[in-house]
Formats: structure tokens, C-alpha cells, sequence
């Protein structure tokens, strides 16, 4: 089983270094990668989010991270109208506030009132000289959000190595076992029961009641996955034949570019997608976050200004951006969304097949509602969280 105004930390386009030295880096084209950059020699920009049929007197913009190819009838349907369609299972994403060491992501599959299953990873900075392994792009540009000599990894991906670091610090039980204990301890229960075992229990009491927990950080996480399935903010949702009967899944990678990381949470019923959830991350000039910016885990950013954050979170100011400086007419929470309701009640093979019919550079037609050129890099992703 198992993030107000902002400016992007990046490179600007070069065509406007001195006017635009602080311009957010709306996620540009690789160089020589599309007929825009062919003729900008000093384009050090590393997206490739950019229109597919962009005029010719449009080529010295700024790339654009989304392109409409939608004509005027699937544009009146949204994908947030998509993603409130009635399915029997919904998948709820939240990041929690914290003022701790952690940047937690969590995943709720609620059917109903109950919750039936759920996820949890932590992302933590460790030392770079360690053996710990960083998330993508830790050693491309999206490292240098982070403070010299420091690294950003996943607890999961490096679960046998934190397991034993807990072990040698007197922990009984591995990352793993603490998670699961959480999780099945919250299946099959109502928000209100779990809302009540947590006020009726002081922490110590939580920790023995969950079998297989030690960690201290028990109730603190239960709280979260409570909170979360009662987030409507960020959802999806599909249809199972047994809600009961879906497994979450989970991989993280770089689906666009190199200044980001993302993740997909997928819910499976054997091996149809029932419903996925995913999102990006990257360092932010006066992003939005939940996460304390005096907190532990923010004294690992190279610039206090510049913190770790959510694309869903931070997509009203992001989107604001691309369509400002990019003539981009699809959010990237709707984007998200679109790919999200195509996958749902596929099959992983017929998503693969989608995948290899691709064309790279290029927006995906039969994923209506999606703009992005790198639809195929976030359908791999989810077809990597639902094969592990």
C-alpha cells in the first residue's frame, strides 16, 4: 500500500535581461527543442510547456507552459466540472501545516463518509554528503533552491536507510510500519469515529492503540490524513465496483523540465485506474505554503524568500502568471485535472498506448481539456505509480 503575488525562482527569457532580471521562469522551452528557441542562442531555458502552433510574430514571447487546442465547445466545459462528477470513490490531496523537520503530502480515498484507504510520504532535507537519495532533479536546477551542502528526499524512497537511522536512535518499528499502522487503522472508518478516537485519546494513548506505531509523530499524521479526507479543495474521482477493494499507489518524478519534481497517487482496482491524483513542486519567490517559514525544514532553503511549494496550491498566482506573460489560456490546476479525469476507469495498458502514440513537443488531443505539452511526461507518471 501503501504548495498573494509570486515570482517563480528561475531564469527569465534573455530577450529581456535587464528589464526582466526577476521574471518568474513560466516553465520555457528547452533550447533547440522547438521551432521558438531555434534562433535564441543564449536561451538557457529548460521546459518545453509551450504552444504547439505559435505565430510567427509571437516567437520573442515568453513560452508558454499551456496551449489551448481546445475550440470553443470543450472550453465551456471546465475540468473543474469534470473532477465533480459523481464517482463512488474521491481522492482528497492536502499539505498540512507544519512547523516540523517534514513536508508532508497525503492522499485520502474516502467513499461516502468512510475513508478506504490512504497515503502518506514525507519529504525532508538530509545531508547532501549522506546516502540518502535526493528527489529528481535534486542535482539539476531544482537543487539550487536548497541551502549548499543539503539535499531534498523523499522518506519513502529512502525507507530502508530512515528505517534504520529510527532503529539506531531506539525506534521499535520501520517508517513503513508506522505509515501502515495509520492507514489501517483509518480503513474502513467514518471522519466522525476517527474525529472522536482522536479527541477522547492523549497522544501516548493514539500510539498504542494503532498496531505496529511507535513513532511519536503518530497522532500528528493521523490528524493530517483526518484533515485531509474532510479537504475538498483538491479532489478527484472516479468509479470502482468495490470501493473497498482499491489499492493506492505512489511514484514521484520529473514529468516537465528540471526545475520540479512531481508525484501521482493512484487508485487501483486490479489493473483498472479508478482515479489518480498528482502535482509538482518547486521553489517559489514569495510562494504560498502551509509549511512555517521559521520552521526546521525551512532552514534548509538556499533564500528565505524562495520556499518549496505546491503548483495546486500556488495556482491562482502561477496561472495568473502564464497567462500574462505566456497568452495561456488553461490553468495549470485545470490541466492537472483534465489528464486526472482521462486516466480514470482506464486500464494502465490503454493509458500506455496513449503514451507511445505521443508525439513529443506536442499537446495530446485525445486528452481533452489538456494543454500542457508534457501531458505524455505526467500520463508516464501515473502509469509508474499505478506498475509499482
Amino acid at each position: 500500500m501503501l504548495a498573494t503575488s509570486m515570482v517563480f525562482a528561475g531564469c527569465a527569457n534573455d530577450n529581456n535581461k535587464d528589464d526582466d532580471k526577476n521574471e518568474p521562469a513560466v516553465e520555457e522551452s528547452k533550447d533547440k527543442e522547438t521551432t521558438e528557441t531555434t534562433d535564441e542562442k543564449e536561451d538557457t531555458t529548460d521546459s518545453k510547456e509551450t504552444t504547439e502552433n505559435k505565430n510567427s510574430e509571437n516567437n520573442d514571447d515568453e513560452n508558454t507552459e499551456n496551449v489551448d487546442k481546445e475550440d470553443k465547445k470543450n472550453d465551456e466545459k471546465t475540468a473543474d466540472e469534470s473532477s465533480t462528477e459523481e464517482g463512488n470513490v474521491v481522492l482528497h490531496r492536502a499539505y498540512p501545516a507544519t512547523e516540523g523537520r517534514s513536508f508532508p503530502t497525503i492522499v485520502v480515498a474516502t467513499s461516502g463518509d468512510k475513508i478506504v484507504d490512504a497515503f502518506i510520504d514525507e519529504y525532508q532535507f538530509f545531508d547532501k554528503n549522506s546516502e540518502y537519495k535526493g528527489v529528481p532533479n535534486s542535482d539539476k536546477e531544482f537543487g539550487e533552491g536548497v541551502k549548499e551542502g543539503r539535499i531534498l528526499a523523499s522518506k519513502i524512497d529512502n525507507e530502508e536507510l530512515y528505517s534504520d537511522e529510527m532503529k539506531e536512535a531506539g525506534g521499535e518499528a520501520t517508517l513503513m510500519d508506522n505509515y501502515n499502522a495509520i492507514i489501517d487503522y483509518v480503513k474502513g472508518k467514518t471522519i466522525d469515529e476517527l474525529e472522536d478516537f482522536i479527541s477522547n485519546n492523549e497522544d501516548e494513548e493514539i500510539i498504542d492503540a494503532l498496531t505496529g506505531a511507535t513513532f511519536k509523530s503518530t497522532p500528528e499524521l493521523l490528524k493530517y490524513v483526518v484533515d485531509t479526507a474532510k479537504d475538498d479543495m483538491f479532489t478527484i474521482s472516479g468509479t470502482a465496483e468495490n470501493p473497498d477493494d482499491i489499492t493506492l499507489k505512489y511514484a514521484i518524478g520529473a514529468p516537465h523540465g528540471e526545475k520540479s519534481f512531481g508525484n501521482a497517487v493512484v487508485a487501483l482496482e486490479g489493473d483498472k485506474i479508478i482515479a489518480a491524483s498528482i502535482d509538482e513542486y518547486q521553489y517559489l519567490e514569495a510562494g504560498k505554503t502551509k509549511l512555517d517559514v521559521k520552521s526546521d525544514f525551512a532552514k534548509s532553503y538556499a533564500k528565505d524568500n524562495i520556499v518549496l511549494g505546491s503548483k495546486l496550491e500556488n495556482d491562482e498566482a502561477y496561472s495568473t502568471l502564464m497567462k500574462d506573460k505566456a497568452k495561456a489560456t488553461k490553468s495549470i490546476k485545470e490541466n492537472f485535472e483534465a489528464i486526472e479525469n482521462f486516466v480514470a476507469g482506464k486500464t494502465i495498458n490503454e493509458v500506455k498506448d496513449v503514451i507511445a502514440d505521443a508525439k513529443p513537443g506536442e499537446a495530446i488531443e485525445a486528452v481533452s481539456g489538456a494543454t500542457l505539452v508534457d501531458t505524455a511526461g505526467y500520463l508516464q507518471l501515473i502509469v509508474d505509480a499505478a506498475e509499482k
